[in-house]
């Protein structure tokens, strides 16, 4: 089927924002392209939805329908949600996906359960599924022991035709990858790699599925907070399997609904949003180690507020753990920034990927510094642009796990952003970064000036290094906005 008369009626022109005015046509033919290598009976479901929708829905509601359908692009709508870049029309739309109304029944649930082998002696389900995502069903239980004592959890369960959605869609990556090359030939736009990539993330998109994975980024996740009294994870309950997850019950809202619905002052509403940006960004990237977990799909519907006013991170199906190194390499992409150091700024981001040539990075890092002179702190929103422009403009290609490290951080970034207009993520890491700093600094007087086994991953010479750079890198800095100032005045 051809879908691009179709997706004509939805208006998409209208949904993407005009500083990607250019990238259009390729949104729409790489879509039609995708919806139209299902199979006919999802392609007659995506239809169906259209027409229940009615001619008079809204294009924003419509999209979000054909979302709905195809696991893959779900979680992408999910991602898209809080892009403040798009109207708020489709970002309330996009954000629907992040929770719905459940459509299996609870007889289809137990005969799931049966077909996993989990004994369901002593456990009562719920009178219905609590909500769908898109690819599990939540169906809570009460487990009741000889002793009487009585444990509220949920059964976190794969639906068995989204997995098999799934595994057709992830095959078409590859292939809608080079499909998107292609696409950007003919229309002459700017030929990114996308087949790499694509084929890339397939496999950790794939553990959406692998509930098993799950499991051991709960375990994870778990050590890492054990010791962090503002975040809480559910608890791991025995009934396990690798479509099947039984955890603890969170009392407590999304926190999109929390904040929605709550009697929260501003004030109240920053402190909430300082306590995830410390738990969810900064607690993982200040710790020592050689690998650092990240929740890697934190939409508005996968964080809640619970009854303590705890931060709950659900849904671990999507984890990055990111290695020491890439977290050095950030670290020195940033001190870069700080000393408005191009060519430093040039090699974290070639230690970061990939790319054959060294002048297109070299033009990034001059771009980025034109960015912090017209008024961006080197913080962590600027290393997001900054990484955006190097794989856009720059030739750089990202691996999976960065890529998606980036992605999840553009999301949360934008879910403060939401809850607390105004508020500054760098700020808060930095002042986290700096409290660990301080307690370790007795220590670093005493241990080798060169090494890097510190929570900021930071040796103390290149502290040092940077303290005495910053009077230079001042003058790099005026220097730099009084060039910019005359090249404006001569246009």
């Amino acid at each position: 089927m051809n879908w691009m008369p179709l997706l004509e009626t939805l208006d998409l022109n209208g949904l993407i924002p005009e500083c990607y005015a250019k990238w259009k046509p390729l949104v729409k033919n790489g879509l039609s392209w995708f919806l139209g290598r299902l199979s006919e009976e999802r392609q007659k479901e995506i239809l169906d939805d259209l027409l229940k929708l009615g001619f008079f829905a809204s294009a924003a509601n419509k999209f979000a329908a054909v979302l709905r359908r195809c696991p893959t692009l779900h979680k992408l709508g999910q991602i898209l949600a809080r892009d403040r870049r798009l109207s708020s029309e489709l970002r309330n739309s996009l954000q629907q996906l992040e929770s719905m109304p459940a459509r299996m029944s609870v007889e289809e649930i137990r005969s799931i359960l049966a077909r996993e082998n989990i004994d369901l002696d002593g456990i009562t389900l719920g009178e219905k599924p609590l909500a769908e995502a898109s690819v599990a069903v939540v169906m809570p239980f009460i487990f009741s022991d000889a002793a009487g004592q009585k444990i509220e959890g949920v059964f976190k369960i794969v639906r068995p035709e989204a997995e098999k959605a799934l595994e057709t869609e992830l095959k078409l990556w590859p292939e809608l990858g080079k499909e998107l090359e292609a696409i950007c030939k003919r229309l002459e736009l700017p030929v990114l790699e996308f087949a790499g990539p694509l084929a890339d993330a397939s496999l950790l998109v794939a553990d959406e599925v692998r509930l098993d994975r799950e499991q051991l980024h709960i375990r994870r996740a778990t050590e890492l907070y054990k010791d962090f009294p503002e975040i809480a994870l559910p608890q791991l309950l025995p009934w396990c399997t690798s479509r099947v997850t039984a955890m603890t019950r969170i009392i407590g809202k999304t926190i999109a609904e929390a904040m929605r619905t709550g009697p929260f002052s501003e004030e109240h509403k920053t402190r909430i949003a300082e306590k995830i940006i410390d738990g969810l960004i900064a607690k993982p990237f200040w710790t020592a180690g050689a690998w650092a977990i990240f929740h890697g799909d934190p939409h508005g519907g996968n964080i809640f507020y619970d009854e303590q006013g705890r931060i709950v991170p659900i849904d671990w199906s999507l984890a990055v753990e990111l290695p020491e190194n890439d977290r050095i390499n950030l670290l020195q992409l940033l001190t870069g920034g700080m000393r408005m150091d191009k060519t430093a700024i040039a090699d974290a981001l070639s230690k970061l990927g990939i790319t054959s040539d060294r002048n297109r990075i070299q033009q990034t890092g001059k771009w980025a510094l034109e960015q912090i002179r017209a008024g961006n702190f080197p913080g962590f929103s600027w290393c997001l642009s900054v990484l955006d422009h190097a794989v856009e403009f720059g030739g750089l290609k990202l691996r999976a796990e960065l890529a998606l490290f980036r992605k999840a951080l553009f999301a949360l970034i934008s879910l403060v952003e939401d809850i607390a207009p105004g508020i500054s993520t760098d700020s808060v890491v930095a002042g986290s970064g700096l409290v660990k700093l301080a307690t370790e600094l007795p220590m670093r007087v005493v241990s080798d000036p060169f090494s890097c086994k510190w929570s900021n991953q930071i040796s103390t010479a290149e502290l040092i290094n940077v303290l005495a750079g910053l009077p230079a890198a001042t003058s790099r800095f005026w220097y730099g906005r009084w060039s910019d100032a005359m090249q404006r005045s001569l246009l």
